[in-house]
């Protein structure tokens, strides 16, 4: 299988202060929620999630992203999570998700995040199937920070 890893930063302010915002990316399987296309996040236990996703194709090439990761925050402004390679996993992931206050009433949300997916595609085409895992992930991330800053009571941006 071929892997592609692909990194991603987006950024977006909900209006929201810094305490509330570390609250909701703490709370991983609540924030899982927001996650496009995601089919359920699983509490592992001891910071462990397991993140299953709904099916996604294009042309003859299908496949269900599977990761597991471990979440550690700092308590204040910052949540890191990494790919513990559980079985049956068949993405890598690490990334962190920042906080930064913009006022009292603000918060500036950075998500960078890596993702590498095992993809069954034969090497003529993985030049294609790169970037459109590339395009998907930056989609995702968009689509996420959205989601967040809709759920925060703010618009995107």
């Amino acid at each position: 299988m071929a892997k592609f890893p692909t990194e991603v930063t987006e950024s977006v302010v909900v209006p929201v202060p810094l305490a509330e915002a570390y609250a909701f990316f703490a709370d991983v399987p609540g924030s899982a929620r927001c996650i496009p296309g995601i089919d359920r996040c699983e509490d592992a236990g001891g910071g462990v999630y397991r993140f299953v996703f709904e099916e996604r194709s294009t042309g003859p090439i299908s496949m269900t992203v599977t990761y597991t990761a471990r979440y550690v925050g700092n308590g204040t402004d910052r949540v890191d999570f990494e790919s513990t390679g559980a079985p049956g996993d068949n993405t890598d992931v690490n990334g962190t998700i920042t906080l930064e206050p913009v006022d009292a009433g603000a918060t500036r949300v950075t998500a960078r995040q890596m993702l590498a997916p095992d993809t069954p595609v034969p090497r003529l085409l993985q030049g294609f199937i790169k970037s459109y895992v590339e395009g998907e992930a930056t989609t995702a991330a968009r689509g996420y920070l959205a989601n967040v800053a809709r759920r925060l009571g703010g618009a995107a941006g």
